[in-house]
């Protein structure tokens, strides 16, 4: 199940004049953040944001996109500028699971890296439990976002119960859609936020980026039919990559043998049929199957044989033992040369054992980096995974990593990381020197092949000098010679082919299986469930527009467009004045429609199954002057969304009147920043 709603926030400043902080709670529904310009309520935001990690969305990263007043000083009644010696933020969220847990993060502090969270497994800041687990979490650092032991943004991922996938990326191949890019359609700052329908989505070189967000929030059976068509179609260039080459060897050996391999097509046939491809031989005017050809050429070679075994008697003894102890040295070269064969063959098996072994050292090693990265950052001592327990299984080790039972003193992180670094130098100058063994090796093995085949002919010549003195006929010795050397080739020939074939056989399965893959996705781009979704989130974005009080076009003229998601007019994308774009609306009118288009997503993915997870926060949604009627519009429509949780933040121009009239008729939950957002502790409710 999709979801997460925010509980409960606090921001905790220890300065050299006591403890200041914030603390409130969100209901579900419509919480209102009322605060002056000047009072803090965009800190309360941008600190919000910067508690579920998501600064990014801010224009950077870490602290250094949080205001002065919760990193260096804070200001008294009396305007003294009092010094903050360490700060931080709690934010307490739960899950459609009914899980709850409290994520701690750092602003200032010495011994808290910003890049470390902290998740309390638990409802730390209601305090109905006193106990809890802490699970140190890190972000912004390789591997946050796919790790899934210890990265932060992958367990975001999972506890609000998304599944991100692989998107076509901007440089080609694939990448995540990361939890970031899908935030910056949930999260509205006040800068930047209201210049565009998604803007602020952080880069990560996602090709549409804003149209794959929505796509991916709508639930739209487009977008996994476009990534699973782009992972097919890779795949049918891959097998179509292999088949060339198959093919490229056969016709090398057909070059070679001077034979003919038919029944093969030059590209990948998802009905190759094995038993239609034939290996011909052409002789003059006649054409033989290959396997026919080489019987006829064997029998060939029996009959000089026989011819040859009746000369034999007549043969000198001293010839004849001269010609036996070449054989012998023959055999005893082609014994070295198949000892040396499998000395290579086993030093690879080794090799491939140590490659192993090393990738599991990797592993190991990575795993421990990332505990001693955690331990840099900041996770406390005496909780689980801070206290130098083991990234992979998380049982706690005494502040070390060691095995259960074991007497022998245990070895500290830092010591273990070293340990692992040097077994993995030393496994990689195993590798290297295997490596060096099997050159060396395959060195030997290419002498003894040589002295094979020089041996091999004084063995020949012997058996000229033999046929000769039985008065053999020099001529038949030289055809059977040829007549061998032939057969070999030849059968090696077809070996390969064969091999080929088989290789063939199982890439037309899979180049058939691919293409029945593709064929069963939707023809059209839009499946009937999608064109459901489009018609309900243009029809929920047309409603919006209007009722918030859009009036630079009818707003029954205005389209999502499919291939973007985006509204149209007349064929142009919807913007606000001061652009080249004809069909522009005035300012005000072009934050009415990021507002209709934001609340248009979550009405069609709530009530079409999508993957919006229910919250949606607002920093100052009244920009250029907009009237109070359409603000009572917003937040009225937003209080009456079903299982919304959302949050606004506003000035309402400073004033009460304009407060009570915007919030007139409006359910919400109320929070107050009062004259001041950051007040000693003593004075907090």
């Amino acid at each position: 199940m999709i979801g997460l709603h925010l509980e409960k926030f606090k921001i905790v400043l220890n300065t050299t004049g006591g403890e200041y902080g914030f603390e409130c709670e969100f209901k579900s529904g419509l919480n209102i953040v009322r605060g002056n310009n000047s009072s803090g309520k965009s800190t309360l935001v941008n600190s919000l944001i910067y508690s579920l990690g998501m600064e990014e969305i801010l224009g950077g990263k870490g602290e250094k996109t949080l205001p002065y007043a919760l990193k260096k000083y804070v200001e008294s009644e009396k305007k003294d500028k009092i010094r903050i010696v360490s700060s931080y933020v709690y934010l307490q969220i739960s899950n459609k699971n009914s899980d709850v847990v409290t994520l701690k993060r750092a602003i200032n502090s010495t011994d808290k890296d910003t890049k470390l969270i902290e998740v309390i497994h638990g409802d730390y800041l209601s305090g109905k439990n006193r106990e809890f687990d802490i699970s140190p979490k890190y972000l912004h650092d390789k591997g946050s976002a796919q790790n899934a032991e210890s990265g932060y943004f992958t367990f975001l991922e999972n506890f609000v119960g998304l599944s991100l996938p692989f998107v076509p990326g901007a440089n080609g191949g694939e990448v995540k859609l990361y939890i970031q890019t899908i935030f910056s359609a949930l999260l509205i700052e006040q800068k930047r936020g209201w210049t565009d329908y998604i803007a602020n989505t952080p880069y990560y070189a996602i090709r549409d980026v804003r149209t794959k967000i929505v796509e991916f929030i709508l639930g739209l059976d487009v977008f996994e039919n476009e990534r699973l068509k782009s992972t097919l179609m890779s795949d049918l260039t891959n097998i179509q990559s292999k088949w060339s080459e198959e093919k490229v060897k056969i016709g090398l050996l057909e070059e070679d043998q001077s034979i003919n391999v038919i029944g093969i097509k030059r590209t990948a046939d998802d009905m190759f049929d094995p038993q239609l491809v034939r290996i011909t031989k052409q002789v003059g005017d006649a054409t033989f199957a290959l396997s026919n050809y080489i019987v006829e050429l064997i029998r060939k070679i029996e009959a000089i044989d026989e011819a040859e075994n009746k000369t034999r008697d007549d043969v000198s003894i001293d010839l004849i033992e001269a010609y036996e102890s070449s054989k012998a040295e023959l055999d005893q070269l082609v014994s070295m040369l198949d000892s040396a064969n499998a000395e290579i063959r086993l030093s690879k098996s080794r090799l491939n054992e140590y490659l192993s072994l090393r990738s599991e050292i990797e592993k190991d090693l990575e795993k421990n980096k990332i505990a001693k990265k955690l331990k840099n950052f900041g996770a406390e001592s005496g909780l689980s995974l801070a206290l130098d327990s083991c990234p992979a299984c998380h049982q706690h080790v005494d502040d070390s990593l060691f095995l259960a039972d074991t007497l022998i003193q245990p070895m500290s992180i830092d010591e273990n990381v070293r340990y692992l670094d040097s077994q993995k130098k030393m496994v990689s100058r195993y590798i290297l020197g295997l490596e060096k063994t099997i050159t060396k090796l395959e060195s030997q093995a290419r002498e003894y092949s040589e002295n094979v085949s020089d041996k091999r002919a004084v063995c020949l010549s012997f058996k000229k000098q033999i046929r000769l003195s039985g008065n053999a006929e020099e001529a038949d010795l030289r055809v059977k010679l040829q007549l061998e050397l032939k057969v070999e080739s030849l059968l090696k020939a077809e070996r390969i082919i064969n091999s080929s074939v088989n290789n063939l056989v199982n890439f037309s399965n899979e180049f058939r299986n691919i293409k029945a893959k593709l064929a069963g996705l939707p023809e059209r781009k839009s499946s009937a469930e999608d064109v459901k979704k489009y018609n309900k989130f243009q029809n929920h974005f047309r409603s919006y527009a209007s009722l918030f009080g859009y009036k630079s076009a009818p707003t029954s003229d205005i389209e999502i467009n499919r291939d973007t998601l985006f509204p149209y007019l007349a064929g142009l994308e919807l913007r606000e004045v001061n652009t080249d774009i004809k069909s522009d609306s005035s300012a005000s009118d072009f934050v009415r429609l990021i507002w209709a288009y934001l609340l248009a997503v979550y009405s069609a993915s709530e009530e079409l199954g999508g993957n919006h997870p229910g919250l949606v926060l607002l920093d100052e949604p009244g920009q250029h002057s907009m009237g109070v009627t359409s603000v009572n519009a917003l937040l009225t429509n937003i209080s009456k969304q079903r299982n919304i949780q959302g949050i606004v933040a506003a000035s309402f121009d400073e004033s009460d009147e304009v407060f009570d009239e915007s919030v007139l008729g409006v359910n919400h939950h109320l929070i107050e920043c009062g004259y001041k957002l950051l007040k000693p502790v003593s004075q907090m409710p």
